[in-house]
């Protein structure tokens, strides 16, 4: 239990650390700027786990019917590209909503795939005046607001890292940012 703690306790230093690196960036104002700093956390997150699993790992999952590895990674691009359409966003070229989820296991496609939907909804935001925050928009036929959508887009990419990092740990990989943490925190009970 005090390793879990201390391990949680080091975890969530690490990314007020990563997050007050970002502050001193110049970074817009706002839930603009807070919502591009979340995200391209997230991004980072995502893609280094993703590059920590090994390959052969893409097509498990964890029980019939539910998403394979390879699957829960690509729904956090179409969640992005979900949002951005809704915000009046165009999508990249040659990305298919409809087949994006099952359309490949290469590890490295998908990351290139987070990669190019962290770009494209990034963009879309950057761009969405906060005088139109308030405006409605539809989503899955119900009524949002543009601002309601920009937290939605933070939740989910959110809500997707914790399911990824819950597939790796299940494959006894461990996220590439806690690995440093840990071994930083050695380094320091060795220097002590």
């Amino acid at each position: 239990m005090r390793t879990l703690s201390l391990t949680l306790v080091a975890c969530l230093a690490f990314s007020a650390l990563m997050l007050g690196q970002e502050k001193m960036m110049e970074q817009p104002a706002g839930v603009r700027g807070s919502f591009l700093k979340q995200s391209k956390q997230v991004e980072e997150q995502l893609v280094s786990l993703a590059q920590a699993i090994p390959q052969k790992d893409f097509t498990w999952r964890p029980m019939k019917g539910v998403r394979s590895v390879s699957e829960a990674f690509l729904h956090v691009a179409l969640g992005n590209y979900a949002v951005l359409t809704t915000l009046g966003g165009t999508l990249p070229e040659g990305v298919d909503m409809k087949t994006m989820q099952t359309s490949t296991t290469d590890r490295g496609k998908i990351v290139e795939e987070l990669k190019k939907s962290f770009q494209a909804i990034d963009d879309c935001i950057s761009k969405v005046p906060e005088q139109e925050y308030s405006q409605q928009v539809k989503f899955f036929g119900m009524d949002m607001t543009k601002l309601d959508m920009i937290f939605l887009a933070a939740t989910h990419q959110h809500e997707t890292l914790g399911q990824a990092i819950a597939y790796a740990r299940t494959k006894h990989v461990t996220p590439p940012w806690t690995a440093e943490m840990q071994a930083k925190m050695k380094q320091e009970q060795r220097n002590k």
